[in-house]
């Protein structure tokens, strides 16, 4: 039928005559999980050639390893799926068993559910450079801005603390205020890939506002001379971290698992890109409809309640509705809630600002917690190494000219406004389905469409199921 299994790059022997089911699944249309793929596999014959190609498993001896291998599937000489093998039941009379995935829910290994507070990252040398820059690995690891923050240390003020972090005065920090390192995103993520042995990359880390978030925290150096970084960062799990930050400015992620490679973009780009193909003549005629009944966003965070400035949450970090639309049975609400958040501006100063106690060994103050928030750096600016929630034309505000909705969000408010979902039977080919990609749009009898699920059986003797949603 011509389909090919290549465990460890070497083509194993099937049987004869047995279907394989494919799923195919869009990586895109999730925010709060990573979408991965698992399909059930043919038993293999133990033929002299699997029986080599699986390290002759099945015999006691072979002893308790994992029986995991490197998976490419092939359909008329096609790379459809790429992944691993993994063997659940190996017999010298039957066979091997076992499943395909491409194994997204451990793409980072054993450190996936681990907090970030608890990694292994390393420590960096404490500088207060005039800049408020340190650098690392050739590139910007921590930085030092200034906060409005008169509440640090609870009222009980020690000498000298005038009501801000990191302060700054006559080109040089103070010696009475709290030093609190804050770390960049792309650090962090350039660390974690080092960690995990992974490669992550992508447009997320030339773009001129976003690779320049920082990542706000209260935690104090107090006497150390150097920076955990982990101590500087919130309590979420790598995977969370991941999934968290994409939603402030609706990243996209693709995952090459056999590579170990993430490259982080930006899924709004993706929805301006134009229509890969013509599937009209590909279409079997009927279809099933169903109409999507919340049509709307609604853009929330969860907020530091640490912060008094923020408990009666003011306008600035407010949530985003999407208008009211004419059809009232669409106007429920689908709601994303980001674990993320940001800070208020002092509007005296121009600096970021809380009222906030800090995490700090001074007073009893050690164990005082902070929500994951985020800024972005602007350097020196009037004086002040600075961190804020607007730079340039983002905000990390929800609402507002330049906030996440309308710089962030638009297409994709956009897209669920006309949502409807279309279960369409389509005759494709094995080149069909190895270009196949999510992230561009297909036109179909005068719509345009994109895949949200597609599944198939090998050897292609019958249509393909799609789940389409409306563009």
């Amino acid at each position: 039928m011509n389909y090919e299994i290549r465990i460890n790059g070497e083509a194993v022997d099937l049987p004869p005559s047995t279907p394989v089911k494919l799923d195919f699944q869009s990586p895109y249309l999730l925010y709060d999980t990573i979408p991965g793929s698992n399909d059930q596999m043919p038993t293999l014959p133990p033929t002299d050639r699997n029986q080599r190609i699986f390290g002759y498993f099945h015999e006691p001896q072979a002893g308790p390893r994992v029986a995991e291998y490197a998976c490419q599937q092939f359909y008329g000489g096609e790379l459809l799926k790429e992944g691993y093998f993994i063997l659940t039941e190996a017999d010298r009379i039957n066979g091997y068993k076992g499943i395909f995935s491409d194994k997204l829910g451990e793409f980072f290994g054993d450190f996936q559910k681990v907090l970030l507070s608890e990694l292994e990252l390393g420590t960096l040398p404490l500088e207060q450079p005039a800049t408020g820059e340190v650098f690392a690995d050739g590139q910007l690891a921590y930085v030092l801005p200034t906060i409005v923050n008169p509440d640090f240390y609870g009222g009980n003020n020690p000498p000298g603390f005038e009501g801000r972090i990191n302060e700054f005065r006559n080109g040089g920090y103070i010696g009475t205020t709290p030093k609190v390192p804050m770390f960049m995103v792309s650090f962090v993520l350039k660390r974690l890939a080092q960690l995990t042995g992974t490669t992550i990359e992508g447009e997320f880390f030339q773009h001129p506002s976003w690779s320049r978030l920082v990542i706000y925290n209260t935690r104090a150096t107090d006497a150390a001379t150097g920076v955990l970084v982990s101590g500087h960062l919130p309590e979420l799990t790598v995977e969370q971290f991941l999934l968290e930050l994409r939603k402030l400015p609706n990243l996209s992620f693709d995952f090459n698992s056999t590579e170990k490679r993430l490259r982080i973009g930006f899924w709004e780009e993706k929805l301006a890109m134009p229509v890969l193909a013509d599937w009209s003549k590909k279409a079997v005629e009927g279809e099933a409809k169903t109409a999507e009944r919340n049509a709307r966003l609604q853009l929330s965070y969860e907020l530091d309640s640490g912060d008094a400035l923020q408990k009666d949450k003011p306008a600035e970090v407010a949530d985003y509705f999407s208008p009211l639309l004419p059809d009232d049975g669409r106007n429920g609400l689908a709601k994303l809630i980001c674990k993320f958040s940001t800070l208020l501006v002092d509007q005296e100063t121009g600096l970021a600002s809380a009222r906030q106690k800090g995490n700090t060994s001074q007073y009893g103050q050690g164990a005082e917690k902070f929500s994951p928030r985020l800024l972005f750096w602007h350097g020196q600016v009037n004086g002040y190494p600075k961190a804020l929630p607007t730079h340039g034309n983002y905000s990390l505000y929800w609402t507002g000219p330049n906030g996440l909705a309308t710089q962030c969000w638009s297409r994709t408010e956009a897209l669920r406004k006309n949502w409807f979902y279309l279960k369409k039977d389509l005759i494709l080919n094995e080149a069909d389905l190895a270009q196949l990609d999510f992230a561009r749009k297909i036109h179909i009898d005068g719509m345009n469409y994109i895949i949200a699920v597609l599944s198939v059986t090998l050897p292609i003797e019958d249509v393909a199921s799609v789940l389409l949603l409306s563009v």
